[in-house]
């Protein structure tokens, strides 16, 4: 049998086969990279709906915060007015880390996607799109 859903789980292994090299290269585990991007936008101060936006419940999201804030990319304080509640944000060099790996996987992507003309890649977009808006 050919089915659809294998060969999208291959696709999907090989491109995060690349990217986890990609991102080892600056010593950055993809779901860190998951939290420097989601905190790319500003200062968050909840802490468990960024775990839950990458899939991680809140020990696992505790634990890789505190990682990322002992190698200077994350700084946590206390919010102002509730001290047991912390506002998370990047640092200069998390912004630097995040750019930098960031570059690195639209190169990833961009080697993945070289064998697809424009318009396959148009229409594997909006083909992924789709099934992507079927199964939410």
């Amino acid at each position: 049998m050919d089915h659809i859903t294998a060969r999208l789980r291959s696709a999907l292994c090989r491109a995060e086969h690349l990217d986890e090299r990609a991102l080892a290269e600056l010593g950055l585990p993809v779901r860190h990279y998951a939290m420097l991007e989601l905190l790319a936008d500003g200062p968050v101060a909840r802490q468990h709906e960024l775990g839950a936006a990458i899939g991680l419940d809140r020990t696992t999201t505790a634990a890789l915060l505190r990682r990322l804030d002992d190698r200077g990319l994350v700084r946590r304080t206390p919010m102002p007015g509730n001290g047991r509640v912390l506002v998370l944000e990047l640092t200069p060099a998390g912004s630097a880390l995040r750019a930098a790996a960031a570059q690195r996987l639209r190169d990833c992507e961009q080697r993945l996607l070289a064998p697809l003309t424009p318009e396959e890649r148009t229409q594997l977009r909006r083909t992924l799109d789709r099934l992507l808006e079927v199964a939410s």
